[in-house]
C-alpha cells in the first residue's frame, strides 16, 4: 500500500460520522458494563494502541480520546501532515480505527461469545429521557440503554432547564449552551451529567453536592478551567486527563483511590481531595509536580 493509498483510507475512517458510530458502540458496552467485551475490542488494536480496560471499567477513557467526533479534524489534519512528510510509519499508527470498520458486528459477535445482550443505537445525540430501548428479538423484554426521570435525578440539561425556568419541559436548545462560560448547578439532585457536553466554550463548571458518578460526557471540555466534582459519587476519574486546560480541580467526598490521570494535566494548580482514600506517594507526586493539594 502507498502512502497515498493508506492516507484516502484513514481520511474516510476519520469521518465524524463513522467516529459517532465507533463512540457510540463503545459508550454502550461501557454504560451496559460490559467491560469484557471493550477488552477484547482493545486487544484488536492492540498492534497500535495499548488500552487495558480493567474489571470495574478503568481505562476507557483512552477509547474516547482515540474516537470522540469532536477530534475528527484534529485527526485529518494530523494526517495530512504526515503525509506530505512522507512519514508512512508515523501514519500508519492511524491505522487501528480500520480494524473497527465493522464495530458494530464486532461487538454483536464478541457479546454473542460472551452471552450478553447487547442493542446498539446509532444517534450520538439521541434523547431517551423517559425511555427504554427495546429489542424486537427478546420481545416483551426490555434493554434500558438510559432513563432519566424526576424520580431518581436530574440530567445535567436538565437542571439547567429548571434553574432558568423551573420547568424541564420547557424548550432549551441545545445551541444556548455553547456560548456560556460559568454554570453553577451545585445541589441539584444530579445524576447523569448528560448535556454538558455542549458547554464547549464553558470555563468553570459547579456541579457539586449531586449524584453524579460517571464523568464521560466531560471529554472534549478542553476550555474547562475550574470544575468542582465535590461531595458526589465518583469513583474513577480517568477523563479528568482529557482536560488539558483545567487549573482547579475540586473532588473532596468521593471514593476515589487513584489519582494518577491528574498528573497528565500541564496546566493544573490545585487539588481538593480531602474525604477520599487516595495513596500518599499520589499525593506526594502532585505537590513535586508544583500543585498544590488540600488532602485534610
Amino acid at each position: 500500500m502507498t502512502i497515498t493509498e493508506l492516507n484516502q483510507k484513514l481520511t474516510e475512517a476519520y469521518t465524524v460520522s463513522n467516529l459517532n458510530n465507533i463512540s457510540l458502540t463503545l459508550i454502550n458496552l461501557f454504560r451496559d458494563q460490559k467491560y469484557s467485551v471493550l477488552q477484547k475490542i482493545s486487544e484488536i488494536i492492540s498492534d497500535y494502541v495499548d488500552i487495558k480496560i480493567t474489571d470495574e471499567g478503568k481505562g476507557f477513557s483512552k477509547f474516547m480520546m482515540l474516537y470522540h467526533p469532536d477530534r475528527a479534524g484534529y485527526h485529518i489534519k494530523e494526517i495530512n501532515r504526515l503525509t506530505e512528510q512522507n512519514n508512512f510509519d508515523a501514519l500508519l499508527e492511524y491505522s487501528h480505527i480500520l480494524k473497527l470498520e465493522r464495530i458494530e458486528e464486532i461487538a454483536a459477535s464478541l457479546n454473542s461469545y460472551e452471552d450478553i445482550d447487547y442493542a446498539p443505537v446509532y444517534d450520538w445525540d439521541i434523547n431517551t429521557e423517559g425511555f427504554s430501548i427495546v429489542d424486537d428479538s427478546q420481545q416483551d423484554e426490555y434493554v434500558k440503554i438510559k432513563t432519566n426521570t424526576k424520580l431518581i435525578g436530574y440530567s445535567f440539561y436538565d437542571a439547567i432547564k429548571i434553574r432558568e425556568y423551573g420547568d424541564t419541559e420547557v424548550e432549551y436548545p441545545s445551541f444556548y449552551l455553547e456560548d456560556i462560560e460559568e454554570f453553577e448547578l451545585s445541589s441539584s439532585d444530579i445524576i447523569d451529567l448528560d448535556g454538558v457536553q455542549y458547554c464547549i466554550n464553558a470555563k468553570i463548571i459547579d456541579v457539586s453536592d449531586n449524584r453524579i458518578t460517571d464523568l464521560m460526557p466531560f471529554i472534549g471540555l478542553r476550555n474547562l478551567e475550574e470544575l468542582n466534582l465535590s461531595d458526589n459519587q465518583i469513583g474513577y476519574i480517568d477523563v479528568l486527563s482529557s482536560l488539558k486546560s483545567l487549573k482547579i480541580i475540586r473532588l473532596s467526598n468521593n471514593y476515589i483511590e487513584d489519582i494518577s490521570p491528574l498528573f497528565e494535566l500541564g496546566k493544573l494548580e490545585y487539588v481538593e481531595l480531602s474525604g477520599n482514600k487516595v495513596d500518599i506517594e499520589q499525593i506526594n507526586k502532585l505537590t513535586e509536580l508544583g500543585i498544590t493539594v488540600d488532602y485534610q
